[in-house]
């Protein structure tokens, strides 16, 4: 077979613009090395609601089955949702047609390993010199296997998110003061089961962008993908408007995860984990495991709580590694990721959803209550056109702008000091190099960020 020139192929799977570097060939090429690499055994095949999801998700069956594995598609579900379908049926793996957070026109492909989470790195860099060498093993069509489809998956998941011990009298509080949450999510995979699980603890959803038929999948997005303070305008609205007690906001694969207090105010993404630190913690001992980017609130949180936070590089599969080797009862990333070790071992939207309406539960407090009370970081976020291999030579300029500051370089390059840091590392996802920034104030972090652009710059 002819080697296809990849997309963007990381540690998060392969990502591309659909029609310009990413096509059915390139998918079915990838699909099939990965088939031939998860080994006996049926895999699970999920999709989002882009337009393009369902064209790759056939082209994705066509190659796992070439090479011999028995395709089990799940139709349109979250990230999460596949992800635990493959760990608690012990499948020989998963495939995920998605760009996550992405634009519209990028689409791609997340692989799932039989123990329940993504490749590991050593793993996800052989599966990329498979692909390019167009080393696959295919099998002859007397050894092929019938395709099954199993639409339980959501429900399953569901149910494993409501019934776990951490949200036991969650239902009974809820029900009783009849709480009422909106729920955006973005029109994409979660949106069935956003709502399944909202109303299984006890809660009244109020559904926004939570339709997945075939006339609102050819609409496109109703905003941008990222479940941002700054995207969240119409769920804010809503809430304001119905008196809700909350929304809930979600990007289109069901990974990510914000909220909206009853005030219509976004809280950002980054308080997800911290919310998630408040309310698991002090129910669950063991160490908190987050990426390089997230959040110096979680440090905050979990000094307050008396626990440690260990930090790995960016990528959900760093995270879940140190998390495997620390026994962390909980991991995440300040992207609105949640990662709760006895659910799943990826970031779980739903895993966050519930942790809000726990919230809720609780408190006896509002959400704009319980904001208050978390630690007060602002962050900047800047993108600069750059490839990974331009970043070694430009990472050397930024040494001499942030002497004196603590230096990590476990992924890419971050620069700590006493209220402030800045990381600047490149793109798993994009041909990008991303700057972020947090301080006390914006206009810290806004100059903070701004001097690494400009020691980018030259």
């Amino acid at each position: 077979m002819t080697p296809v020139q990849l997309p963007i192929f990381g540690i998060s799977g392969m990502r591309g613009i659909t029609g310009k570097d990413l096509f059915p060939e390139t998918v079915a090429q990838a699909a099939a090395a990965f088939g031939a690499m998860a080994g006996p055994g049926p895999v699970a095949l999920g999709r989002d609601t882009r337009l393009s999801s369902e064209m790759l998700c056939s082209a994705a069956a066509a190659g796992l089955a070439s090479a011999g594995c028995e395709v089990v598609n799940l139709g349109v579900c979250a990230t999460p949702t596949a992800v635990h379908y493959v760990r608690t049926n012990r499948m020989a793996g998963g495939v995920v047609i998605t760009a996550s957070h992405n634009p519209e026109r990028w689409n791609g492909m997340k692989f799932v390993g039989r123990e329940g989470a993504f490749l590991p790195v050593e793993q996800a860099a052989e599966l990329k010199r498979l692909c390019l060498a167009g080393e696959t093993r295919r099998v002859n069509w007397k050894d092929l296997k019938l395709a099954r489809s199993d639409r339980n998956a959501v429900a399953l998941h569901v149910n494993a998110v409501t019934g776990c011990e951490l949200f036991d009298d969650v239902r009974e509080k809820l029900a009783g003061r009849r709480v009422r949450v909106g729920i955006d999510a973005v029109n994409g995979a979660a949106s069935q089961a956003a709502v399944l699980l909202v109303q299984a603890l006890g809660a009244v959803p109020v559904e926004l962008y939570c339709r997945t038929d075939d006339e609102t999948v050819r609409k496109g997005f109703p905003r941008r993908a990222e479940p941002t303070a700054e995207n969240l305008a119409d769920l804010c609205r809503i809430v304001r408007q119905a008196n809700l007690d909350a929304g809930l906001a979600f990007d289109p694969d069901g990974d990510r995860f914000s909220c909206v207090d009853e005030t219509g105010t976004a809280l950002g993404e980054e308080a997800t984990i911290c919310l998630a630190c408040r309310y698991v913690m002090p129910r669950r001992k063991g160490p908190v495991v987050v990426n390089l980017s997230t959040t110096r609130a979680v440090d905050d949180v979990c000094v307050e709580l008396g626990v440690t936070v260990e930090r790995t590089p960016v990528g959900e599969a760093q995270v879940v590694e140190k998390m495997r080797q620390s026994k962390a009862a909980l991991g995440g990333e300040g992207n609105g990721g949640v990662i709760l070790p006895e659910v799943n071992f990826t970031r779980d939207g739903l895993v966050a959803a519930a942790v809000v309406l726990g919230t809720l539960a609780e408190a006896g407090k509002k959400l704009s209550e319980v904001r208050a009370g978390l630690p007060e970081y602002q962050a900047v976020k800047v993108k600069v056109e750059a490839g990974r291999k331009d970043f070694a030579e430009l990472a050397e300029r930024l040494a001499g702008d942030f002497a004196g500051s603590k230096v990590n370089r476990d992924d890419g390059v971050k620069f700590d000091g006493p209220d402030w840091w800045v990381h600047v590392r490149p793109s798993n996802t994009e041909p990008v190099v991303r700057i972020i920034a947090e301080a006390k104030s914006k206009e810290q972090a806004r100059a903070l960020a701004e001097k690494a652009q400009k020691a980018l710059a030259g």
